[in-house]
């Protein structure tokens, strides 16, 4: 079976509209339903629900649309909430589980987006107590944020694998930090000066960790920079953007794969990417072009959008992980076909990129092919690959039924 065969044109762009409709309508099957939904992941307190209801009101600022059962679970909410409207226990004092901060990263994120859209008495309820009750006891923890880690064992769903200095530790190294993201919207919506001052220590603790040399997981140390840019846009203090691009040009040149894409752990090429953070790579690139008017970051986005993120949806209109691309295996080819507890959720606040700002994401279908300097090959900002035989720039992977995925295989050329 040759899988090349069912794409209609060897020089197809990317189409952000078919993207956008094959990810809505994912969202319309299990497991985003409200009974799915709520029975979650035990291990990630608050991360599904989260992402669930962002994932929900992108698709509705883009279109006007609403999931079917997006008004449901805001109606269950208080119900499958505990008595301070966020998921799992509230922590014993002196203990914090980053897995549930990470996770409450989206519930937060989540609310913002449903309040900014409809409204209503809950979400400012639910996001004041879960900041008061969940993040604030956090804080005093974060002086003694165990560095020492490692993320051997980890897997595509991390999970505890220690303890140490009140902290249950995950095997995604640094998720701890992923709450700036929620927590820098949450301030710049209210105004809390806890929550500035919350920011301002935790931002500061990962900035001396060096998410680099610690191995931290590349998803939420992009998360966090995402975070602190928003901070940034915030408060005006320009030490918080000069440390965004100095961080992010680390990933760059450490985290991001030859295809756009990321390694899910720094200094751990052996691994997969994750479509959660080659998201967070595009709204970053296209925040620091909005923010700066370097071309740098325009022509980042346009390669991420045509390259990583085209490559990750699935024909089902999921978003899944694969292979890393490198010098030393310069071969593009899948490594789960989706991964729907994380990863397809977060991909719509892509389309919701893509849909605010289109002008930066149309392609010439036959741009002249350009070398750059390490030797890839671009037309138009797609990339160069082999794949049966044939030269040709990557092309979306949702063109690709699921059935011949396996024998998909796309060498970079360079």
């Amino acid at each position: 079976m040759n899988p090349i065969k069912t794409i209609e044109s060897h020089w197809r762009t990317p189409n952000g509209e078919v993207n956008i409709e094959k990810h809505f309508q994912r969202l319309q099957r299990p497991p985003y339903d409200c009974d799915s939904l709520f029975d979650g992941n035990p291990g990630w307190p608050g991360d599904r629900e989260g992402r669930a209801l962002l994932a929900f009101t992108c698709h509705y600022r883009i279109s006007g649309r609403k999931a079917p059962c997006m008004e449901q679970m805001m109606r269950d909410l208080p119900a499958r909430t505990n008595r301070y409207l966020f998921f799992g226990d509230a922590p014993e004092a002196g203990q914090a589980d980053e897995q549930q901060l990470s996770g409450h990263n989206w519930y937060l994120r989540g609310l913002i987006e449903y309040d900014r859209a409809f409204g209503g008495p809950f979400a400012p309820e639910a996001l004041k107590s879960t900041f008061e009750r969940l993040y604030l006891p956090a804080l005093p923890l974060y002086d003694d944020y165990p560095l020492e880690r490692s993320s051997a064992g980890g897997g595509v769903d991390g999970h505890i694998n220690g303890a140490g200095k009140g902290w249950a530790l995950s095997s995604d190294v640094g998720c701890a930090f992923m709450c700036v993201d929620g927590v820098a919207q949450y301030y710049a919506l209210t105004g809390d000066g806890r929550a500035k001052a919350f920011l301002e220590k935790v931002i500061g603790v990962f900035l001396n960790a060096d998410m680099v040399a610690r191995g931290f997981q590349t998803h939420t140390s992009l998360t966090c920079l995402r975070g602190i840019l928003t901070f940034y846009e915030t408060t005006r203090d320009e030490n918080y953007l000069r440390a965004v691009r100095r961080e992010f040009d680390r990933y760059l040149r450490h985290g991001m794969t030859l295809t756009y894409e990321n390694f899910n752990w720094f200094g751990r090429k052996d691994t997969w990417t994750e479509p959660c953070a080659v998201v967070d790579s595009l709204l970053l690139a296209v925040s620091l072009y909005r923010l700066t008017g370097e071309d740098r970051y325009r022509t980042l986005a346009r390669r991420v959008w045509a390259n990583g993120l085209q490559f990750c949806q699935r024909d089902n209109g999921g978003a899944g992980t694969n292979k890393c691309v490198t010098a030393e295996q310069p071969v593009l080819r899948i490594s789960g076909y989706e991964a729907p507890q994380c990863c397809t959720m977060r991909y719509a606040e892509a389309l919701l990129c893509y849909w605010q700002n289109k002008e930066l994401f149309t392609y010439e279908p036959f741009a002249p092919v350009v070398t750059e300097d390490d030797g890839r090959r671009f037309s138009d900002d797609r990339l160069i690959v082999r794949c049966d035989g044939e030269e040709r720039p990557v092309f979306p992977c949702h063109a690709v039924p699921k059935e011949e995925l396996g024998e998909l295989k796309s060498e970079v050329l360079y």
